[in-house]
């Protein structure tokens, strides 16, 4: 009964998960493009950098920023970080002011990033069309059997 329940729930989260895994590259690739063709790059104040503890291990920075836009509207949003710059922007000194460099949308400020992300859409696509795949298989399967 339970390795039912499981196999079910398995297959659900593979054919909802694997459409978001490909919408979140559709988005991700459309971003990307869009901000390497016309997207402006500043530097921003950071004023918080977060971060979480698993098993001892320190991960997933992010820095929350400020920036003005040259038409005056103050932004505030946060970047994810890698973990070498992360560390490096905790650890710096208080009396330092940091700043990242950050690139933005002119329509649309709050699609901010750091000036150089690189696009990562093919891994979201990968993974949402192997976990699309799978999930049909075991569809598929399951309706065989």
């Amino acid at each position: 009964m339970f390795s039912k329940l499981r196999s079910i729930l398995i297959l659900l989260v593979l054919l909802v998960g694997g459409p978001v895994m490909l919408y979140a590259g559709f988005k991700e690739a459309k971003d990307s493009k869009a901000l390497a063709d016309h997207g402006v790059t500043v530097e921003a104040k950071v004023t918080e950098v977060t971060w979480s503890t698993k098993r001892g291990r320190e991960r997933n920075f992010r820095a929350s920023i400020s920036f003005a836009t040259p038409d005056g509207q103050a932004i505030s949003d946060s970047v994810s970080l890698g973990n070498d710059q992360g560390k490096a922007l905790r650890d710096q000194p208080d009396d330092q002011p940091a700043v990242l460099s950050v690139r933005y949308l002119p329509e649309n400020p709050h699609t901010v990033t750091l000036a150089d992300h690189k696009d990562e859409s093919g891994l979201f696509y990968g993974i949402g069309a192997v976990m699309l795949l799978i999930g049909l298989g075991m569809l598929v399967y399951r309706l065989r059997k």
